[in-house]
């Protein structure tokens, strides 16, 4: 099949980005694949980190681009979709402010090509009152969707039909593996005796990052050992968190690394954690999540959206949106003997390949 794929791609940086690239990898194999990528996603004035790239090597071969707030943009980029002849056209959706953009490249596209969406979220995590709308438009010009998670399916159901197929999101294809955590503790110049619960990703609101920090003060109350890692970008004040961490008194139990992680170093952060910890207040589906499963570490968290259509009791420690669940279940992880929970997270290791996801795929939209 004549595919071509639509969304980020390095050297723009971010869990899209990184999913489009390994979706591409493998459709090239066996397909006639092409890609549409943007060159950058968000006004300078818009973002809040500190740079939109990474330096991820993209692809050999030149990928075509698109200013997404340029009108003019989409003039040239649908006279290069007519050009190249697709027979599907698969757009990967992440946030409703794309959902204009899919739209147009979709509805001004051949009626002969089939339009199919990849839907990580519909829904901002930070909700605008016309979320439903762009939503509902984008989903209109396709004639299938693969949905991460039935969570996200539900949320779309209300509000619109559409053939559609639920897969998950598989595991990141890493030429990593974890070190021994000594080793990793020594490198990184940390306190061997601690115990390490680790935050890892970009740090926004919803991320539930205060709730986390107040549940930790609970915790350390009954287990000094345990010392929180939070290693990602902030797209928040940091100072309102450290501010937040000096009121707790945690100052001795909590390290922050505030920066964009890149690919190379993930082994490093996994490597010196015990667990996983996430506390968000809403997700449907989590980049933290698939590559948690690929260095076969347990997560401790809030059992939000789709998160819990893949973690449970008998994999993880799952948790309520309060500092009592938390700071209980992260107290009985570190006093729990979990050779189960690591064997259960090695059989979905094997089930979240991107073989399996990419054969279904192809499946479904043929």
């Amino acid at each position: 099949m004549n595919i071509l794929l639509i969304g980020p791609l390095p050297p723009l940086r971010g869990g899209i980005s990184d999913f489009n690239y390994e979706l591409l990898k493998k459709l090239i194999k066996t397909q006639n694949a092409q890609a549409l990528s943007f060159h950058y996603l968000y006004p300078k004035f818009l973002f809040p980190g500190k740079t939109q790239l990474s330096k991820k090597v993209p692809f050999d071969f030149k990928i075509k681009k698109i200013n997404p707030y340029n009108p003019f943009d989409y003039i040239n980029t649908l006279n290069h979709i007519r050009k190249i002849k697709p027979e599907k056209i698969i757009s990967t959706h992440w946030n409703p402010i794309f959902s204009i953009s899919f739209a147009i490249l979709n509805y001004f596209s051949s009626d002969s090509i089939d339009k199919i969406g990849i839907l990580h979220n519909i829904k901002s995590h930070e909700p605008f009152f016309l979320d439903n709308f762009f939503i509902k438009f984008y989903i209109k010009s396709l004639n299938k969707a693969v949905f991460l998670s039935n969570f996200t399916k539900k949320q779309v159901n209300n509000i619109t039909k559409i053939d559609s197929l639920s897969l998950f999101h598989p595991i990141p294809q890493l030429n990593q593996k974890c070190i021994d955590k000594k080793d990793a503790i020594s490198k990184m110049k940390l306190d061997p005796k601690k115990k390490y619960l680790l935050h890892f990703g970009i740090i926004r609101k919803y991320k539930g990052l205060n709730l986390l920090l107040k549940s930790l003060k609970k915790v350390v109350a009954k287990n000094k050992a345990v010392h929180l890692i939070i290693a990602g970008e902030f797209y928040e004040n940091v100072e309102t968190y450290k501010n937040l961490i000096i009121d707790l008194e945690l100052q001795n139990h909590v390290t922050i690394e505030n920066t964009f992680i890149p690919e190379k170093d993930f082994f490093k952060w996994f490597s010196i954690s015990d667990f996983i910890i996430q506390a968000n207040t809403s997700a449907t589906q989590s980049g933290v999540t698939a590559l948690s499963i690929y260095f076969e570490k347990i997560m401790i968290s809030t059992a939000s959206g789709g998160i819990k259509e893949i973690l449970n009791e008998k994999n993880s420690y799952l948790c309520q949106k309060n500092t009592n669940s938390i700071s209980s279940r992260i107290l009985e992880a570190f006093e729990s003997d979990n050779d189960d929970k690591k064997l259960e997270i090695q059989k979905l290791k094997k089930n979240l390949q991107w073989n399996k996801f990419s054969k279904d795929l192809i499946k479904f939209i043929k």
